[in-house]
């Protein structure tokens, strides 16, 4: 948690920045809860590589680290686009459409926009949410089993919190990266500065773990 020193020193507090609100309805509980849980973590952290990290760092760095977030956006986009084509599979191959599954508490959420790369976790989450009703109408058909569906449904939640996560460790190590080298005036200062890239190697190693 910033203190109130560092809330003062943080350059992003001395603007008066844009964002605007996206309103998204989710169908589903587990998407809900998803963007409940993970969207402001994202979106913090990417406001700090979109904005804050040009302030204390250079762009160089912030291509570089944001590279690498959308590296990992487009591959969970990739994987979870694959799992819906899937089960449209499943679902022509046992006569079963997608159409007329309701649920009882659909949900209007607000999204505040502050980067670009913000909308697209909420993409992701709406993507989340399709996968979602796919598998509650396999599974309210009895083509998937009571396993299978509470199996799925936990690793892809878990999978898009990690996600949110992974991409807060590696924006506060870009952070405090960058801060080191602009103190120090050198990519490895004699304190033990660590590089931007060499902040990402260690979050990869961490998340490997």
């Amino acid at each position: 948690m910033a203190t109130q020193e560092q809330t003062r020193n943080d350059p992003s507090n001395r603007k008066s920045l844009p964002y605007f609100i996206q309103k998204v309805r989710l169908q589903s509980f587990h998407a809900q809860q998803v963007f409940e849980r993970g969207f402001e973590t994202y979106a913090n952290a990417i406001f700090s590589l979109s904005v804050v990290l040009r302030i204390v760092g250079t762009e160089d760095q912030a291509r570089e680290v944001e590279g690498i977030i959308d590296e990992r956006l487009n591959k969970a986009f990739e994987d979870i686009r694959a799992e819906i084509a899937r089960l449209e599979k499943i679902a022509e191959n046992n006569g079963i459409e997608f159409t007329g599954i309701e649920y009882s508490s659909p949900k209007d959420i607000e999204a505040k926009i502050t980067s670009p790369r913000a909308v697209r976790y909420v993409g992701l989450v709406r993507e989340f949410d399709t996968l979602v009703s796919k598998l509650d109408t396999l599974w309210l058909s009895g083509v998937i089993p009571d396993s299978n569906y509470s199996a799925s449904i936990y690793e892809w939640k878990r999978r898009l919190l990690r996600l949110a996560g992974a991409i807060r460790t590696i924006a506060n190590r870009a952070m405090i990266a960058a801060r080191k080298k602009e103190a120090a005036g050198e990519a490895k200062a004699e304190d033990g500065a660590t590089s931007v890239p060499e902040a990402i190697d260690a979050e990869n190693a961490a998340t490997a773990a």
